[in-house]
């Protein structure tokens, strides 16, 4: 969809919330960044997970008028829960502890909201921090998109570099307390969507991610992914779906396994997985077949299957070779 944004007729409040754990130096950056943008931010939150880094001693110090609210421990992405019920602003504003932001990046991100009344989410292209490439692990779009300024209606959206509606957030009671961090947009967007919002993928604005290109913690990252992944189906898809999708998921952390060797974190991932099912399964709430229908126009896991195996098998041959 194309369509041209128009200025704004009255300047909603935006609150900035960012989770953090153990990275000081880049949250600091992430900071200046933030209060250097164009747009006025009316408050920023740092929601800490009890980081031992000095990180509470470099935000009195350095920022004294940041909101610091601190974890007794690491509640990971529950975090953003804190801040944006804790946010008096009208739209949240949430990034990683190590991104960052244009100045001008909340301004043109603003714009959009006034394009449709029913826009909840308006996320920005990610950029690996130190080449500048973009990063886009399920290839929904093509470099020429990723390029233009247009809006993207999408089944969900990157965390880090986006505004998020703060009544929709209220009305679809935030993200669900068994999610650890990956999948939480993805909770986010099926409620919203479910609903008659929109999320959208705005591409004119980038953010600098320092996203390590190999994860920094192989077996951590595939537990939250398959206990969350695995949630998300069971509370939110038709059961044949949910099945379906679920193989795939084990057909992919089967590979994951193989590649980095994460044995004791893919058995501890199922136990923990059939553990939280029951708590899970309470709240099951069937996404209707239309919600679905748009969900899967750009599909999350067979995406993961087809680029993050063949990624998988391709290195594993390399390695192989050049041990020949």
């Amino acid at each position: 969809m194309e369509a041209d944004i128009k200025s704004e007729k009255k300047k909603r409040t935006v609150s900035a919330v960012i989770p953090n754990w153990n990275r000081k130096t880049d949250l600091r950056e992430a900071l200046l960044a933030i209060k250097a943008q164009t747009y006025p931010v009316s408050e920023i939150i740092v929601v800490d997970n009890n980081s031992p880094d000095g990180t509470r001693e470099m935000i009195e110090e350095e920022f004294p008028d940041v909101m610091f609210i601190q974890s007794p421990h690491n509640i990971v992405i529950q975090a953003l829960n804190i801040g944006a019920k804790t946010a008096k602003g009208e739209i949240i504003y949430h990034q990683d502890n190590d991104g960052v932001l244009p100045p001008n990046g909340i301004e043109e991100m603003m714009k959009v909201f006034d394009l449709d009344p029913r826009i909840a989410v308006v996320h920005c292209k990610n950029l690996y921090y130190d080449t500048g490439e973009v990063f886009d692990p399920y290839r929904w779009f093509t470099p020429e998109e990723h390029a233009s300024d247009r809006i993207f209606d999408v089944p969900t959206f990157h965390g880090n570099g986006a505004l998020i509606r703060k009544d929709v957030l209220e009305e679809i009671n935030y993200i669900e307390p068994e999610i650890l961090l990956y999948q939480f947009e993805r909770n986010i967007s099926a409620k919203a969507i479910d609903r008659g919002y929109r999320i959208v993928y705005y591409p004119k604005v980038s953010i600098r991610h320092k996203i390590s290109r190999e994860s920094r913690d192989p077996g951590h990252r595939m537990y939250i992914t398959m206990t969350g992944g695995w949630w998300y189906l069971a509370r939110f898809y038709p059961v044949g779906l949910a099945l379906k999708k679920s193989f795939y998921y084990l057909i992919f952390f089967i590979l994951l396994t193989i590649k980095y060797r994460t044995l004791k974190d893919f058995y501890r991932g199922i136990l923990d997985t059939l553990l939280g099912l029951p708590q899970v399964l309470r709240g099951r709430t069937v996404l209707s077949p239309e919600t679905v229908k748009f969900l899967e126009s750009k599909p999350y896991e067979t995406s993961m299957i087809i680029y993050g195996s063949i990624d998988t098998i391709r290195k594993w041959i390399k390695s192989k070779l050049g041990r020949g």
